[in-house]
């Protein structure tokens, strides 16, 4: 066994307890940013161009078959963030953002953007995203290059369904 002086082996292992700490913050710290937007914020989003199709959900923390079809949007998400904007727009209410919908994104890793929505009339949203939309949720409109909508998915699609309809905007 090796003869340390006892300063030395303390200093080891504070220098140890040390970098597992800051290995579990690092972890800890991984941030969950939603933006409340209205109906103005999302036509810029639509609008945007960055050289990429465009996916925009709509889900909700309360809707049971939004958060069973969540885990493969994340999934395609991590997949195809090189040629699709992926963005998730929850229709919780605001005061339930911190208590709900933030722990539900931390919960599926969602590191795509994510948004609320907050607005007067839920009409103008719905007429914005597509005229013929119920406003029935999980909703899911795909959008090529141009920015042209291609794709409405109304209920819950399976992860083979979206990804059929994701290479479909990026083809």
């Amino acid at each position: 066994m090796i003869n340390l002086p006892r300063y030395y082996i303390l200093f080891i292992l504070v220098i140890l307890g040390g970098i597992t700490s800051n290995i579990i913050n690092a972890q800890a710290k991984t941030t969950t940013t939603v933006k409340i937007i209205n109906v103005s914020d999302l036509e810029e989003i639509i609008n945007q161009s960055d050289d990429r199709a465009l996916v925009i959900n709509v889900w909700a923390t309360w809707c049971l078959p939004c958060r069973e079809e969540f885990p493969d949007l994340v999934k395609l998400a991590k997949y195809y963030n090189e040629k699709i904007r992926f963005v998730g727009i929850s229709a919780d209410d605001p005061n339930d953002l911190d208590s709900k919908v933030i722990p539900f994104l931390k919960s599926q890793n969602a590191e795509f953007e994510n948004y609320l929505l907050k607005v007067a009339d839920p009409e103008d949203f719905i007429n914005l995203l597509n005229k013929d939309w119920s406003g029935a949720i999980p909703a899911t409109f795909l959008y090529d290059k141009s920015g042209k909508q291609k794709e409405v998915l109304i209920g819950k699609q399976s992860y083979e369904f979206f990804e059929q309809a994701v290479k479909k905007v990026i083809d």
